[in-house]
């Protein structure tokens, strides 16, 4: 290859190794700072854990049953945060507008009582990676599951998103170790 068509070649692997890095970094800072940003004043009160690998790990097998089964074996990190927003009597929080880039949509819902988003990076048959953020007036809840997970639960999540709101999504993800 020619020194010429090499150099040409630079900003395109470039441009390639950044894409990947593009995709939207869910976390609970960045609900915090869309609450922030949509209410103009901080959460009134959050509750924030993120459980790594080694974290998970231990739960998941101190969660056991008799049968050595594991629940929600494929599962290696957990992040769940749930705030409550200021401004009870306005509409609910928009997390639509939270710009989403990298990942698949499941999906978007928006209206003045509630909104939505169930995002996923799936891999080959399954999910790797899951974000599910469901909002009312008063409540924004947000929950990223990164592992090898079922490519049935984000939709059962979007189902729950839309017909509970962020209230039944929070009790379905605190029911994940029952």
């Amino acid at each position: 290859m020619k020194p010429s068509n090499l150099l040409k070649l630079v900003p395109v692997l470039a441009v390639a190794l950044l894409l990947p890095s593009c995709a939207t970094n869910f976390s609970p800072e960045l609900m915090r700072e869309e609450i922030t940003r949509q209410r103009g004043v901080d959460p009134l009160s959050a509750f924030e854990l993120d459980l790594g690998r080694f974290t998970t790990l231990l739960i998941k097998s101190a969660m056991a049953g008799e049968d050595g089964e594991l629940p929600f074996a494929g599962l290696q990190s957990l992040q769940v945060a749930v705030y409550q927003a200021p401004n009870e009597a306005g509409p609910a929080i928009d997390v639509t507008r939270i710009r989403v880039s990298g990942w698949d949509q499941i999906v978007r819902m928006h209206n003045p009582k509630r909104s939505g988003l169930v995002l996923i990076k799936p891999k080959r048959d399954s999910v790797q990676d899951l974000v599910v953020v469901g909002a009312g007036p008063n409540k924004v809840i947000y929950a990223r599951l990164k592992g090898t997970l079922s490519k049935d639960l984000p939709g059962r999540l979007g189902d729950v998103l839309r017909e509970g709101g962020p209230d039944e999504v929070q009790r379905v993800l605190s029911e994940l170790g029952e």
